[in-house]
């Protein structure tokens, strides 16, 4: 089996610009790209469905082939056929073999091929698009995964689209001697769109069909494998199989998660449910909330996050479903949530099904696992369900309480089991339910990105690719820039709830107004870490706020930021000098970053706490705290952090590759404000 690039495989010549922005869209999710070397995979599909005597019968009543001649009726060439309809007698032949094994009554036009050659398919993004593009064959599917494509209220849906296809075929007649990566970079932009469509999709696989032989491609959250190319009409039953799997009227065949499922009414979905297993291993099934998931990555490959909101069937209490496929060797984030089960401030967990599926087991990796495949496995975890995420409060102080005790839940996480979550973001940090108690208004999430202290992941060097790199604090950012910079720890935690805290205080009104993004702001998701490191560290040394804060925050929110900021600066200055000192050399004196935990985590609750108490009191007996003149606090800086020059990253040897983002951290992360 071999590997090559996606940036490779999806490369091709396009005068179509539409085109060439799907299949950058597209292959930025691929990664490595699996070449099978034998036929195994595809000739290995799908025997329940059909067996060799079953379609034995079919070769010898059909029309559409020749047993003697060992051959499908296709023509022998394609350059003079009638308007160079060259689709027609592959339609005919895809056509007969549904009509021969699909045949029962309940299945008639559930699974029918239909040429699309000519037709666009409209495509959805997280942004809006006017993307389509046209597959040579689908098999449009009805069923209670699927439905009419989307369309503005009034208007009528068209009668096909990738919500209501089991799987899309690709003809390249003229184009027989077509590059795999050529055929990828369509084949891409299909199963993207399946996936996206379709939320419960675990995997999509696809044909590319030529003069006499076919290709299979298969498409999961490790990737995509394609097979060699196969002569069709050498190996009929198993050309008649992948039709007929890609068709299948089980879902779960055509790649279909069937624990999710919908009502349709009039081709659209109206209501489903979701089926899963309780905490004492019983099957409940949950009404849908929603017809969608209200978070959904949409992605091929990764963790591919899907957060469904769901009710529970004895106490109508409202729950979320979280499904995930985490790489091997990862911790799954279900056992960090069984630790924090009864902790305030963090999400608590219902129940968990781990290892509902794995992708080398989709793919019919037995014990030989091919070189450069990453094995996903999926988890899902039934939740309880909270508010609206940080960036929708409505007044300071609910804000304040709801980060002060989302911490409190943190530091909780790290007295008691040691838990660092690496992912402290503006979008992890829930509100509470209305009317929550102290401990409860805020509430921390998404543990995919945690590790355990002590563990063998917490030993390794820190890692300026995990996390969300708006809210990283600087030591993480700048870790890339030294040889063996000092373990992530809770003060890198801390600091990320400082930068949820001030971007808050930079673009909205203490009433969640939403206003703007300062470019100094923006500048923090900048692709240079040591960049953006440098500037949150310039931002460490204000000692006054921003004139916008400070016209639109009370006083009391303007002194926590300060006095945050004031805790932090000389804690910050210690990690860089540290980091430059060999790890042997600076053992004892960073023993002060764990001796002193519980110290940090009271001190930056009372901050919080003193906040809180006085947003209470009259408003005449606020008062703006500075503790140094500014002038005085630059000289102090230019003293702590010595970064008048950024060298570029590729010039340093000893610097890690800033492109080589992890399999469970996308470059962007959810940031939208």
């Amino acid at each position: 089996m071999r590997t090559r690039s996606s940036a490779k495989s999806a490369r091709s010549v396009s005068v179509d610009v539409s085109l060439d922005e799907q299949k950058k869209l597209a292959a930025q999710e691929l990664g490595e790209v699996l070449s099978l070397e034998d036929d195994t995979f595809a000739h290995s599909l799908y025997h329940h469905l059909a067996p060799d005597g079953a379609i034995d019968n079919f070769l010898r009543k059909t029309r559409s082939y020749s047993l003697a001649k060992r051959r499908w009726n296709l023509p022998r060439s394609y350059t003079k056929l009638l308007n160079n309809d060259t689709h027609t007698p592959f339609l005919n032949i895809l056509a007969s073999i549904l009509k021969h094994f699909w045949n029962e009554p309940n299945m008639r036009g559930k699974r029918v091929v239909v040429d699309t050659h000519a037709t666009s398919l409209s495509h959805t993004e997280a942004k809006s698009t006017r993307h389509s593009s046209s597959p040579s064959f689908v098999i449009k599917a009805e069923g209670p995964s699927f439905q009419l494509p989307e369309c503005n209220p009034g208007e009528t849906p068209t009668p096909i689209g990738f919500s209501n296809v089991a799987s899309c075929i690709d003809l390249q007649i003229h184009e027989a001697d077509s590059p795999v990566p050529e055929q990828l970079s369509r084949l891409v932009i299909y199963a993207r769109q399946i996936f996206i469509q379709q939320p419960n999709r675990r995997f999509a696989r696809l044909l590319v069909l030529s003069e006499d032989h076919f290709r299979l491609f298969h498409f999961d959250r490790s990737g995509v494998q394609y097979t060699p190319s196969i002569d069709f009409h050498q190996n009929p039953h198993t050309f008649v199989r992948l039709i007929l799997g890609l068709s299948s009227p089980d879902e779960s065949d055509i790649g279909l998660d069937t624990s999710v499922q919908w009502t349709v009414e009039k081709g659209r979905k109206v209501g489903g449910t979701l089926t899963s297993r309780g905490a004492d291993g019983t099957e409940l099934i949950y009404p849908l909330s929603s017809t969608v998931p209200f978070f959904f990555r949409g992605s091929i490959r990764g963790r591919s996050t899907t957060c469904w909101g769901v009710r529970d069937p004895i106490t109508g209490e409202d729950l979320v479903v979280k499904d995930a496929w985490k790489s091997e060797g990862t911790v799954s984030e279900h056992l960090y949530l069984q630790d924090a089960v009864g902790t305030p401030g963090v999400v608590q967990m219902v129940s968990c099904e781990p290892g509902r599926g794995e992708t080398k087991h989709l793919r019919g990796f037995n014990h030989a696992i091919p070189a450069g495949f990453q094995n996903r496995i999926e988890t899902r975890v039934v939740m309880k369900a909270y508010g609206k995420p940080l960036d929708n409060f409505t007044s300071a102080m609910q804000l304040l309480c709801a980060l002060r005790d989302a911490i409190a839940g943190h530091m909780d996480l790290y007295l008691k089991n040691q838990m660092l979550h690496q992912d402290i973001s503006l979008y992890n940090i829930l509100l509470g339910v209305a009317g929550a108690d102290p401990g409860y208004r805020g509430i921390l999430i998404d543990f995919d990105m945690a590790i355990r202290c002590g563990s063998e992941a917490s030993r390794k060097p820190d890692n300026w690719k995990i996390g969300t790199r708006h809210f990283q604090s600087a030591a993480v950012l700048s870790s890339s820039d030294f040889v063996d910079p000092l373990p992530r720890d809770h003060l890198d935690d801390l600091e990320s709830f400082f930068y949820v805290l001030a971007h808050i205080f930079w673009v909205y009104d203490p009433e969640g107004k939403f206003h703007s993004i300062p470019e100094r702001v923006e500048g923090w998701d900048h692709p240079n870490p040591i960049l953006v490191a440098t500037r949150k560290q310039a931002f460490l040394s204000w000692t006054t706020p921003p004139v916008t804060m400070e016209k639109r925050w009370p006083i009391p929110c303007l002194n926590l930021l300060l006095a945050f900021q004031a805790f932090l600066r000389p804690l910050v200055a210690k990690k860089f000098r540290l980091n430059e000192e060999p790890a042997d050399a600076r053992r004892d004196e960073a023993e002060v970053f764990v001796t002193d935990v519980a110290e940090h985590y009271s001190h930056v609750l009372q901050l919080f706490d003193e906040a809180i108490e006085m947003m209470d009191k009259p408003r005449e007996t606020w008062k703006l705290s500075c503790d140094l003149d500014p002038d005085e606090l630059w000289a102090q800086y230019l003293a702590l952090f010595p970064f008048p020059h950024i060298q570029p990253q590729h010039d340093n040897p000893l610097k890690r590759n800033s492109e080589d983002y992890p399999d469970d951290q996308p470059p962007s992360q959810r940031l939208h404000v």
